[in-house]
């Protein structure tokens, strides 16, 4: 036996593996759609790895009838645990259909938030045992409705030889079952030690009886030291505290552990774990420790720090325009009386440059919601580009007479497309430009032919952008290091290139460094 095994007994470890993979499931849904099965569980159902994927009826349909699809149900949409001593099962195997009997549980698997994300499926064949209580029930009948009679002592003894017989087969099968057991325990450490979680294992007084070996590589401790002094000293100050406390209670109360916290790796770098610990019961009921799993979830948690970031941004972002609007509203105010039409006229403007900020601001999110959702839908009718083009180049020169903008058209063929998307698209292409471009400069589009449809280019004359982030920048919140001074959200880029791409179009960049950038996008033409 292994030395990370530490004070576990075979009974122990047999106990362990039921929980983990002796005859073990995992299912997802109503329809308990098996996702994995050991082949301990594909022998009790006497089938083979092709059942992987479907539902549980799909799989087994003499269960149909039966209340085992019932009970996962339950344990999927209540949460609860739900299990059975001795039931009988009437399952298909080698071509026959059977009656097997099962010590099973139907463990709901939750996540950090308590959601049911999966349901656990672990079964002990108890087939034998449940028939050796039958026979004594049945030879225990016949000697009572055998009383009185004469023949009493003949079925006695016929009794005594079936139960001789019964119980020279029991021996033969408590041996089979030591073979089971040592099969059981290589099969456990060879589970242990080949997945990617850190597994370690308490007995009932809290003693630490085995580390995988996964957690020396994370820790950099060897599995003696581990066994001595534990890991909690490693967590992060600021959820030791917490993480002791809440673990001795549910080791209190025997109930199951769940707590993210931080620890060190073997570099020392911190990363985040989520930390899973369902209690062990003996066969007779009695507690007999805990088992720990604990998965690396620090992408999972980098990923909660920038939208957390991002939501601190958007409100920061989104307030700074109304702030500026109510101020240009409140020098209308003051000054309307004294009718300065130039100092009047100006603060309108600022104030509809604001407004249309704001509104393209939240456009972009309704945009991004209702594509996450898959309900962003296209209103298409035929148009000659050119003239949205042209339309929109007159508005931004309005607004913005801090920089020239011109506009070039070599043909006048139409698109079949939204109209609205793609003015939106154009306005953020020539917006971009404006952000980025010095005042005074020249921003220049034009529309063109193209094998693909239609070309229209937005070239700038501002910083360029970096070969690193040229294909970066049409990522979602994606936002350039280059400019950290100018506003935006990083969605911009993104929705452009999700429109254009449900239009069958494309969108790219060609920039050097200091030499400005140039936008490009295509759309089919549309046949007259």
């Amino acid at each position: 036996m292994d030395h990370r095994y530490g004070l576990m007994s075979s009974e122990e470890l047999l106990e362990i593996y039921s929980l983990t993979k002796t005859a073990t499931s995992v299912h997802r849904g109503e329809d308990a759609v098996i996702e994995s099965a050991n082949q301990a569980m594909l022998k009790i159902w006497g089938k083979d790895s092709n059942v992987i994927g479907k539902s549980l009826l799909d799989a087994l349909p003499e269960l149909g009838g039966q209340p085992y699809p019932d009970m996962f149900r339950k344990a999927w949409l209540d949460g609860k645990t739900c299990s059975g001593q001795g039931s009988p099962a009437e399952l298909k195997v080698d071509g026959k259909i059977s009656t097997y009997y099962f010590d099973f549980e139907y463990l709901p698997i939750k996540n950090s938030e308590g959601k049911v994300i999966a349901v656990l499926n672990s079964a002990i064949d108890v087939t034998e045992r449940v028939l050796k209580e039958q026979a004594i029930e049945k030879a225990e009948q016949i000697l009572t409705s055998l009383q009185g009679y004469k023949d009493i002592i003949s079925v006695l003894e016929e009794t005594r030889k079936e139960l001789h017989e019964l119980n020279s087969e029991l021996e033969e099968r408590v041996e089979r079952r030591v073979i089971e057991l040592a099969e059981s325990e290589e099969r456990f450490q060879i589970m242990a030690e080949g997945t990617e979680l850190l597994i370690s294992v308490g007995d009932e007084d809290n003693n630490r009886i085995y580390f995988n070996k996964r957690w020396e590589n994370v820790t950099g401790r060897k599995i003696e030291e581990l066994l001595r002094n534990g890991w909690v000293d490693l967590i992060h100050p600021e959820e030791k505290q917490q993480f002791i406390n809440a673990y001795m209670e549910s080791f209190k109360k025997r109930e199951v552990f769940n707590m993210e916290f931080r620890m060190p790796d073997s570099k020392g770098e911190y990363r985040w774990y989520l930390c899973q610990c369902p209690p062990r019961f003996r066969s007779d009921g009695s507690f007999a420790g805990y088992i720990a799993s604990c998965l690396d979830i620090t992408m999972r948690k980098n990923e909660e720090i920038r939208k957390n970031e991002f939501i601190g941004m958007i409100s920061h972002e989104l307030r700074t325009p109304l702030t500026s609007l109510n101020g240009f509203i409140q020098i209308m105010k003051t000054r309307l009386d004294a009718m300065n039409r130039d100092n009047f006229e100006r603060a309108l403007n600022k104030s509809q440059i604001q407004i249309n900020k704001m509104s393209k601001m939240i456009a972009g999110f309704l945009d991004i919601s209702k594509l996450e959702s898959g309900s962003l839908e296209l209103q298409q009718e035929p148009f000659q580009l050119s003239e949205l083009l042209k339309e929109v180049v007159e508005e931004l020169s309005f607004m913005h007479s801090t920089h020239k903008i011109t506009f070039q058209s070599t043909c006048s063929l139409r698109v079949f497309a939204d109209r609205n998307k793609i003015s939106a698209v154009i306005y953020n292409l020539v917006g971009n430009a404006i952000k980025y471009a010095p005042p005074g400069s020249n921003i220049k589009i034009q529309c063109s032919k193209d094998k693909a449809g239609l070309m229209v280019r937005v070239k700038d004359q501002g910083p360029g952008i970096e070969k690193s982030e040229m294909e970066k920048i049409f990522g979602r919140y994606y936002r350039s290091k280059g400019s950290p001074t100018v506003s935006g959200f990083g969605i911009g880029l993104f929705l452009c290139r999700e429109i254009l791409i449900k239009h069958e179009g494309n969108i790219w960049v060609e920039s050097e460094e200091g030499n400005g950038a140039q936008f490009y996008f295509t759309l089919p033409e549309h046949a007259v």
